[in-house]
């Protein structure tokens, strides 16, 4: 989670300094270290992105024990990531902001889950 909670401070650091592609990509990874903190905490991993996602709907969202249309947000996000930084696709300041905001949310949605 330590890992999770620097790129969600890097998100908004580097959204600050007005470099909205950056800030997309740290609220990625922001999230997807964090659900694989939370999957770690039972026992389970995977290799890709991919991977990550469906272990962690299998575990938590199927369950009840974690909000699907977070967890779909997150995934979404991944999208945006990998076009800033493969495609270098612009990103406006409102969806950057939006990212972060959903990444924040995760984040914290995460803490509440270990208790």
């Amino acid at each position: 989670m330590a890992m999770a909670r620097e790129r969600l401070d890097a998100a908004r650091l580097v959204l600050e300094a007005g470099f909205e592609e950056g800030a997309v990509s740290a609220a990625y990874y922001a999230m997807l270290y964090a659900a694989r903190a939370a999957l770690s905490e039972e026992d389970r991993n995977a290799r890709t992105h991919r991977g990550t996602w469906q272990l962690f709907r299998e575990t938590f969202v199927e369950p009840g024990r974690f909000d699907a249309d977070l967890v779909a947000a997150a995934q979404r996000a991944q999208g945006a990531r990998e076009g800033a930084d493969y495609d270098a696709r612009r990103v406006s300041a409102e969806d950057a902001e939006r990212l972060c905001a959903v990444a924040e949310r995760f984040v914290a949605a995460i803490d509440e889950l270990a208790g």
